[in-house]
């Protein structure tokens, strides 16, 4: 039997969006450090990973949260961990979120160079279908 797998969704694309969304312009999300830093901002890896079925993608997602004291780290982490959860079952760039699960964290670890900067992270398995998105007519 041949199994057919298909591309995998860009998980770190899907994951800045759903953040950027519920951050506004509180604060910048991004995949790469910003060269000018920002009073509070988030930077979004894919740090691992498996695709054990041809139809989900799990990307291991690590989420930094970097802001000027403990207490905003600790609130933006919150805030992102609830907007990763309740963007389960949605559509994304494209991507159908089926999961965020298996999250550790979140955890204080300040960033051995950024030392005018608190550093808060915590991960997590976001599982995104790999099938094509398909909708589907009112009243069907």
């Amino acid at each position: 039997m041949t199994v057919w797998y298909l591309t995998a969704k860009p998980a770190v694309k899907v994951t800045i969006s759903v953040l950027a969304d519920a951050f506004g312009e509180y604060a910048l999300v991004s995949a790469r450090m910003p060269k000018q830093r920002p009073i509070r901002f988030i930077k979004v890896s894919r740090i691992g990973g498996s695709q054990d079925t041809p139809i989900t993608d799990v990307a291991r997602i690590l989420i930094e949260c970097f802001g000027p004291d403990v207490e905003t780290c600790e609130n933006m982490t919150a805030t992102a961990r609830a907007a990763l959860r309740n963007a389960i079952s949605t559509t994304v760039e494209g991507a159908w979120i089926r999961n965020w699960s298996n999250e550790q964290g979140p955890v204080d670890f300040p960033h051995p160079e950024i030392i005018d900067m608190e550093r808060w992270q915590f991960q997590g398995n976001l599982s995104l279908s790999t099938a094509p998105i398909l909708s589907v007519p009112p009243g069907s």
